[in-house]
């Protein structure tokens, strides 16, 4: 609710202005636009050669299957093919088999392989092992951290974040800004992220730099300081100009903030010819709602999900299936719960049950798991649809001028439906 109020009285400030200027320039995202060497990638795509031809060579070496998984990591995240994550978890498990288990550092690679592909139970039970280790405690419990935060297991979290705790650590920094974050404390979490990207500017890693100019750019505009966020994107895309995150992330405020959809589909049609990810598909299935296309709508969607098909994603976009796919929502939500039984994963569940009928005990559910348990836009907006369909006008009411407010997270096609509540 901390995060819903603060952004009400950023926009606020916005309309006392009463102007709203152009931020998303032409001139700052279209060198980015250019198909240029990517120098990563490359590297990557050596690296997997090299170290392949090494192992084939000489298959007892373990160190070889972690350098293999390490550049198939790498370039996953440089071209979101998913086959290259899933060879990388398998040469991992295959590593840490090998090495009779007793390689912390092996485990610690292959639980941060199974967080990307949202195995977060596996990741954690790994992690235990690590830790049992004992080698590199710290490193260890920074990322139990991580995945009990996955799992909802908020006093673990809590009990792991204090273990590590140091403000001259980078790494604690962002784990505490994510911490805040979840608790509802944006702007605290803002403040340690900025903490964070000092401490990455004095020790001139590029690296972290990177990851905190895009991850302070989300938060700013979840606080509704939009331009702010814009220059940060720009900022990570000045250190990779492949970083498709960031690029994605002012295609949004090209699309949410000003919009303008010619800028949002030039950029995303950019980022899929060179980034295999889905859910790109599926924001332009939104930018296409927004302009009354239904056809375009549909073969964005269609497209989603053909690539889904296509490739073993797992549970990596359960979220989207749940919330794109109303016939199969209910197993997809009950299955997310179980993976990771969030206030996020609970709000899949009410809304799923919602639209297959069941308003009672979507109500039931909202007021146990939802209510008061986090600050994401997104659950309130399902929230206040469930009070209105059991007939709770006044806690809707209570709910709608914020939403309002929230728009630039929720996106310009829930502004008729707020409305309308």
């Amino acid at each position: 609710m901390k995060k819903l109020l603060t952004l009400a009285l950023a926009s606020l400030c916005l309309a006392c202005g009463n102007l709203q200027k152009e931020i998303v320039l032409e001139k700052d995202y279209q060198p980015y636009l250019i198909n240029t060497p990517n120098t990563k990638l490359n590297h990557a795509k050596e690296e997997l050669s090299f170290w392949t031809k090494k192992y084939e060579a000489a298959p007892n070496q373990v160190p070889y299957l972690t350098k293999i998984a390490a550049a198939e990591g790498s370039i996953f995240e440089n071209t979101g093919d998913v086959n290259y994550l899933i060879s990388a978890g398998n040469h991992l498990e295959e590593a840490v088999e090998m090495s009779n288990r007793q390689s912390s550092g092996i485990l610690r690679s292959l639980s941060r392989n199974y967080i990307s592909q949202h195995k977060f139970k596996e990741a954690k039970s790994v992690l235990m092992e690590a830790l049992e280790l004992g080698e590199n405690k710290n490193a260890t419990e920074k990322m139990i951290f991580d995945v009990a935060l996955e799992l909802g297991e908020y006093d673990l979290a809590k009990e792991k974040l204090n273990a590590i705790a140091d403000e001259g650590d980078f790494d604690y920094l962002i784990r505490l800004a994510k911490w805040e974050d979840t608790s509802g404390n944006l702007e605290e979490a803002i403040f340690d992220l900025e903490l964070a990207l000092q401490k990455a500017e004095e020790l001139k890693s590029e690296e972290l730099k990177l990851w905190a100019f895009s991850n302070i750019a989300d938060f700013y505009g979840h606080n509704g300081e939009i331009e702010k966020s814009y220059k940060h994107y720009l900022k990570a895309l000045e250190i990779n100009p492949h970083y498709y995150y960031s690029l994605k992330g002012i295609a949004w405020i090209a699309f949410s903030h000003e919009k303008n959809t010619d800028k949002a589909n030039s950029i995303l049609d950019y980022i899929i010819t060179n980034h295999q990810a889905p859910d790109y598909h599926l924001l332009k299935a939104e930018i296409a709602a927004f302009e009354g296309n239904e056809e375009v709508e549909s073969s964005q969607k269609a497209q989603f999900y053909a690539k889904l098909k296509a490739h073993d994603y797992g549970d990596m976009y359960n979220k989207y299936l749940v919330l794109e796919n109303p016939a199969e929502s209910l197993s997809i939500a009950k299955k997310e719960i179980d993976n990771r039984p969030t206030p996020e994963s609970y709000n899949l569940y009410a809304w799923a049950l919602l639209n297959t009928g069941d308003k009672e005990e979507a109500l039931s559910i909202a007021q146990k798991f939802i209510e008061g348990k986090t600050s994401e836009p997104e659950a309130y907006f399902h929230l206040a649809q469930i009070y209105k369909a059991n007939g709770l006008y006044g806690d809707v009411d209570s709910l709608k001028s914020m939403l309002m407010e929230s728009t630039y997270e929720l996106g310009p096609n829930s502004i008729s439906k707020i409305k309308s509540l």
